[in-house]
């Protein structure tokens, strides 16, 4: 997985792993609609997030360049 990569969503920030987000982007995380369908175990150590759109990617499932 490359973590530099840019968000394919809004092509701003880089997409940052439970560990890199601070305590409120925690917060916004755990209210967002994957939440719902997924643990906070299993997020925390498979999905990364944009701290600019809030989009969500599992790791394993990436967009393909």
């Amino acid at each position: 997985m490359n973590m530099s990569r840019r968000c394919p969503k809004c092509g701003e920030e880089r997409l940052k792993t439970w560990d890199e987000l601070k305590d409120d982007e925690r917060e916004v995380v755990r209210r967002l609609p994957g939440s719902a369908d997924y643990g906070i175990d299993e997020r925390t150590s498979m999905h990364r997030w944009c701290t600019r759109c809030w989009h969500e990617e599992i790791r394993g499932q990436e967009e393909r360049a």
